[in-house]
């Protein structure tokens, strides 16, 4: 009988890292370029190439790094109507948002080259915890890995947890990764 994770190794698996601008989120790229994009799990007859696009990337598992912003918000005080910022102040936001996201997303892109890791990103806008549940479905991903910051009781019960809501509402299984005190990036 084979073993079963040298079969695992020779299918290719679909791999989505939920990224944002924190360590937190940044260490869970890590510990999966570390853990699951190991030579030890890599095929050894995939030959990786970063310049040859005809590599055998239908053995190589599949990384893609996920960012989504969230839109801006419109604030509504009480006892007084909403106020709603002027298109140049939206489009501003936006464009800032986009630079962030580029820079956050080449640093990553950065992380997984020097691991000889191929991988896509993707940014999008909207809620980051049903975002990343949809894209995950839309793009058949086998595994989502995501940083966990560590939020208490109360500050999840207020503030929501995106790692919580991914947990429980993805159909496929989330990895939940929770950074050490002592890391560096």
């Amino acid at each position: 009988m084979a073993d079963s994770s040298a079969v695992l190794a020779e299918e290719k698996m679909r791999v989505m890292v939920a990224m944002d601008e924190t360590d937190e989120s940044f260490y869970a790229l890590h510990w999966v370029l570390h853990n699951l994009f190991s030579p030890a799990v890599v095929p050894t007859h995939t030959h990786y190439d970063a310049d040859d696009s005809n590599s055998n990337s239908n053995t190589m598992n599949m990384l893609t790094l996920i960012h989504v912003m969230e839109p801006f918000p419109h604030y509504v005080f009480p006892g007084m109507q909403a106020v709603f910022p002027t298109t140049s102040v939206i489009q501003a936001v936006n464009k800032a948002q986009e630079e962030t996201a580029t820079a956050m997303l080449t640093q990553a892109l950065h992380m997984c080259a020097q691991r000889m890791v191929k991988a896509k990103t993707c940014i999008l806008e909207g809620d980051p915890k049903e975002m990343i549940c949809d894209v995950a479905e839309q793009m058949q991903i086998d595994l989502i890995a995501i940083g966990s910051r560590g939020l208490g009781k109360i500050k999840r019960a207020f503030m929501g947890s995106v790692s919580d809501y991914v947990t429980h509402h993805a159909k496929c299984p989330v990895l939940v990764i929770k950074q050490p005190s002592d890391f560096q990036k």
